[in-house]
């Protein structure tokens, strides 16, 4: 006699919710995306705040496109210490090109292609 075979299914598994076969042990159907083992859904100590963090209520209205609403005071952290970069060899300058635009540009004066006749192509 040969091989048994339904030997091949022995180390695979099927997925509870779409069937699918897989190899026994996988945590997550790779068909379905269900998950197959509570491992990854440990229950962690979520430690309690000992203060709420405290905010400043914020007015929608400061957020409005009316030009009655006064704009917010906001303060941003500034410096005056500046710092000059050195050492790159990127070159962003842009070449003059003396071109005319294409709005003043004689249409005969173009050069174009001339048109490919589809009329006789063939299958």
């Amino acid at each position: 006699m040969g091989k048994d075979p339904l030997k091949v299914y022995a180390t695979l598994a099927s997925c509870p919710n779409c069937g699918c076969f897989e190899r026994s042990g996988t945590v997550r159907c790779s068909e379905c995306g269900t998950f197959h083992s509570g491992i990854h859904m440990e229950e962690r100590f979520v430690p309690a705040n000992a203060e709420p963090v405290r905010r400043e209520p914020i007015d929608p209205a400061a957020y409005s496109l009316s030009t009655e609403q006064a704009l917010p005071d906001e303060i941003f952290e500034e410096t005056e210490d500046l710092v000059n970069w050195d050492g790159g060899s990127s070159d962003f300058t842009m070449e003059e090109i003396e071109e005319r635009p294409l709005a003043r540009v004689d249409p005969d004066d173009l050069v174009l292609p001339s048109p490919e006749d589809l009329t006789r192509i063939e299958d």
